[in-house]
């Protein structure tokens, strides 16, 4: 009976402490976030970095989609046009993300501060189920150690990447599924977990694979008291492993419904491409990590790169030391928590190895993604040496010991950060080299780091007051961990949450006039570049993801699922693209609005913001074959129109070169450099350039420098300055410099640091009379798409000529599309060919192209998601043996023992 009620005792602590340690970081995020007075809690909302720029425009789409009920599998609000499943994995999946259903648009970014809270109280409550089913323990210090974890270093800087919180809820749910594999031969609940993580984020999913084979490993030696064999291990744990491996198989095939589709859409992105710096056995930091370990020492102005987040309280980081130092820990468990410990921080600190942790490609930004599992195992160790009570099993001198190790440390981490990032950018400089030198924490935190050191030494070793003692290490962590994250979040660009509903719902008015959402026959894309939904945000606003959070056809896109081909087709044709994650509508033509379908261009900042577009021939025409053999050329966007207005037998001179008068250059002046923006990354040796040139033909004038050495910031004509709305310094892509007369007399200026350089520039005109006559007879021959068009499903009319046998269409000719001709299948060929020599040199198909008979032609385009089918087949035949295997083996096996043994009892 004793016993009876001690147990229910304990039940009732559990259900208490699983409360805490969800409560607690709910309560402390609410009171940073009315702190900060972000929404709900004040006007400022998280439109910054990715969460203004991806989450918000990519879950937007996802809720108007499917609440009007125009969701597909393609979407033409992703750059050109792409598979959508990518993007899902990689942005959306997780059922917190169905409380965005419950807002309207203008109200999801406060969607998104409660799922962001939702998500790390969530991490304290799973944590907590681990602790107590994992350690068969139940007391109020748990909640010491699930607060650390979920408000550790790695969720203050990356909170509001909200689709990586999901697999720091299900990691502990996954460690103690290998527990009970271990320890029971059951494997239900890691598989299960598992399965859930890779579904949620496949790209923390794979991390968490990595960690599974390492921990399960730990687990299997760490069951033997003394050193052993491996291959007597190995024969003692046969079942476990068996159940390790059945699991993860099962796991892994359960996940093929989003892992394969997912993976033949990530290589056609520009991820693919390999970097042999990538692969090298190079340090990627130094001792100066340690001070890491201190409360404080990261900021978001240090987000692009900065040492690993390792901050999780600096009581737990001197309980770290303690599990080394105590008495009451056998050698050989030390040793082999050490050799984890080790194997995942070399996962941080070697390239090749941080390359493999994440699925092979170096982060472009936020670096050390994998860092969380090393906190989880460093607060793991932590807890096991609070198990010991070490403020009763330590002597004097260890208690020392670990305060002394501990501060020193601390120490050298903080005098290493302010030397050895220096030292290591003037030996081997680069840009991120440059940014680790800035993202060092000031040597006069220390100071507070070592206060706090001796104040939770004081508190750790004292045994009178307990209740006390804990209740005050409870205020004191809590204070690290909130005041951290309220640390973390310096530099940060809040927007305007009320700015934000009043600018969307003006842009949604002005697409309205277009019917841009709207699921219709004529399909076309808009170019919005000039939308006032920037206005909402503090930082700069480049209107990439507009088309995803309107949901309307559009030409630019970020994201790091954006398909490389259709990317560097754009960018040929001389649309500005930085990177590989990002495609802008900035570098239009005439020609180029023609060949994407762009029917309308916005201008909310103009008294009638609507401009219909006279170079509009539909979303596909018929062209002579010989475009469809084009080969489009790298920096060489001028030529390329050329090209194919050629092929398209436009008259000589619709793009018409200017007449070079002279080109003058001089050092730049104080005067000169105010033109140029304040954040431009060039050199400061520059020089002023300046063309005079006289105008050949009416219309847009283009200028294309396929050197990148032009600061865009400063180009004027005739002292007007004609910079981009993009950060474009450096790179190159098609500027617009306005609309001028045949004889006109005009004169291009700009700053430069290669004034050599300048002479390859190129500037034409498109001849606005010319051109619209052409576009006009393409319209022609336009593909008349039918009412029972959707979007994945493409019927029209097109009729076809001896000296235009092929049908262009703006979409990319990607896996997946099929056609047919007046009912009977063809095979898509290219239209175009687009090549790319940074990063690396690759040829690339361009768009769609259908061969025509002479005569009508009814043509129909079908999309299936490459794999889809292969993986739901797999996922469906995995859950199957899932369950068949987790009845027979995890239900009706115990079952029949329990029954067993009670047979057996009653026998005696």
């Amino acid at each position: 009976m004793k016993q009876q009620r001690h147990t229910l005792a304990a039940l009732r602590v559990s259900r208490w402490v699983y409360g805490g340690a969800f409560l607690i970081p709910f309560a402390i995020l609410c009171l940073i976030f009315w702190r900060l007075q972000i929404t709900p809690f004040g006007p400022r909302n998280l439109l910054f970095s990715d969460m203004g720029t991806q989450y918000i425009p990519i879950l937007e789409n996802l809720r108007a989609t499917v609440l009007h009920g125009q969701f597909h599998l393609f979407s033409f609000s992703l750059g050109s046009g792409s598979g959508i499943i990518p993007l899902l994995t990689y942005y959306v999946i997780s059922p917190f993300n169905l409380l965005v259903f419950l807002f309207s648009a203008t109200k999801l970014p406060v969607a998104m501060t409660w799922i962001i809270i939702l998500k790390i109280s969530t991490i304290g409550l799973t944590m907590a189920v681990f602790i107590r089913h994992a350690f068969l323990k139940s007391g109020w210090s748990m909640l010491l150690f699930t607060t650390a974890f979920s408000l550790c270093g790695f969720v203050s800087m990356y909170f509001y990447d909200m689709m990586w919180l999901d697999a720091l809820i299900w990691l502990p749910l996954v460690a103690l599924g290998l527990h009970r594999i271990v320890s029971l031969h059951h494997y239900g609940l890691y598989t299960v977990s598992l399965t859930v993580t890779i579904i949620s984020n496949y790209y923390m999913g794979y991390m968490t694979c990595l960690f599974s084979v390492m921990y399960f490993i730990y687990l299997i030696i760490e069951h033997q008291p003394t050193a052993t064999p491996f291959k007597d291990v190995w024969h003692m744990h046969w079942p476990a492993i068996r159940q390790f491996t059945i699991g993860s198989l099962v796991a892994g095939g359960m996940s093929m419904i989003v892992l394969i589709p997912t993976a033949m859409g990530m290589l056609l992105t520009g991820k693919s491409n390999f970097f042999i710096n990538n692969y090298l056995p190079t340090p990627m930091f130094g001792p100066e990590v340690l001070a890491q370990f201190a409360p404080g020492t990261s900021t978001y102005v240090s987000h692009l790169y900065h040492a690993p987040s390792l901050f999780m309280g600096t009581l737990m980081f001197l309980l770290l030391i303690v599990y080394f130092v105590s008495p009451q820990i056998h050698a050989v468990e030390k040793k082999r928590t050490m050799w984890l410990l080790i194997v995942m921080g070399l996962g941080l600190f070697i390239t090749v190895l941080n390359t493999a942790w994440h699925m092979f490609q170096q982060p472009a930004g936020f670096p050390y993604r994998n860092v969380y599992f090393f906190t989880f195992l460093a607060l793991t160790t932590a807890y096991r040496a609070w198990q010991t009570h070490p403020s009763q099993s330590m002597n004097d001198p260890q208690k020392v010991l670990a305060l002394v190790w501990a501060a020193g440390l601390l120490v050298i981490g903080f005098l290493s950060a302010q030397v050895i990032p220096t030292v290591w950018d003037h030996l081997l400089p680069s840009y991120n080299h440059d940014l680790y030198v800035m993202s060092q924490p000031a040597f006069h935190l220390l100071w507070p780091a070592l206060g706090l050191l001796l104040l939770n030494t004081m508190l750790l070793f004292i045994t009178e007051w307990r209740p006390i003692r804990l209740g005050l290490m409870g205020v004191l962590i809590s204070f690290e961990l909130g005041g951290t994250f309220l640390m973390a979040t310096q530099g940060m660009e809040w927007g305007s949450q009320p700015k934000f509903e009043k600018y969307y719902q003006k842009d949604a008015a002005n697409l309205n006039r277009v019917t841009a959402a709207k699921s219709k026959p004529n399909l076309h894309r808009i170019d919005f570049s000039h939308s006032q939904i920037g206005r909402a945000y503090s930082g700069v606003y480049n209107h990439y993801n507009d088309a995803i959070m309107f949901n309307y056809p559009g030409v630019s896109y970020y994201s790091s699922t954006l398909n490389e081909q259709a990317r560097v087709f754009q960018h040929d044709l001389g649309y500005f693209s930085p990177n590989a994650r990002r495609i802008s509508s900035q570098g239009y033509s005439s020609l180029s609005d023609t060949l994407m379908g762009v029917k309308y261009r916005l201008n909310a900042k103009h008294q009638d913001p609507v401009d219909r577009l006279d170079t509009y021939a539909g979303f596909g025409f018929a062209v002579p074959q010989k475009f469809g053999k084009l080969q489009l050329d790298d920096q060489a966007a001028l030529i390329n129109q050329q090209r194919i207005l050629a092929a398209l037998d436009a008259p000589k001179n619709t793009l018409a070169p200017v007449k070079v008068l002279s080109v003058t250059t001089h050092r730049a002046h104080e005067d000169d450099l105010k033109r140029v923006a304040g954040s431009t990354e060039m050199p400061d040796q520059r020089f002023v350039q300046t063309f005079k040139v006289r105008v050949t033909a009416t219309g847009l004038l283009h200028g294309y420098s396929p050197a990148n050495a032009i600061i865009y910031s400063s180009l004027a004509v005739n002292g007007r300055s004609v910079r981009p709305m993009i950060k474009a310094d450096g790179y190159r892509y098609l500027a617009k410099l306005g609309w001028f007369t045949k004889g006109d007399v005009l004169k291009i200026s700009y700053v430069t640091q290669a004034p050599l350089a300048g002479y390859t520039n190129q500037f034409a005109s498109m001849n606005e009379r010319k051109y619209v006559k052409l576009a006009d007879s393409l319209k022609q021959q336009r593909f008349k798409l039918r009412a029972n068009s959707g979007v994945s499903w493409l019927s029209g009319d097109v009729t076809g000529t001896t000296d235009r046998n092929l049908l262009y269409v703006a979409i990319p000719k990607t896996p997946g599309w099929s056609a047919t001709v007046n009912g009977k299948p063809v095979a898509i060929q290219a239209a175009m060919h687009a090549q790319s020599l940074i990063p690396v040199r690759h040829n690339y198909p361009g768009m769609i192209g259908v061969p025509l008979k002479p005569g009508k032609n009814h043509v129909v385009l079908h999309y299936t998601t490459p794999g889809l089918k292969l993986g739901m087949t797999i996922s469906l035949a995995s859950f199957a043996i899932f369950l068949l295997l987790w009845v027979t083996v995890e239900w009706q096996r115990p079952l029949k023992k329990r029954e067993e043994d009670l047979a057996n009892q009653h026998r005696f």
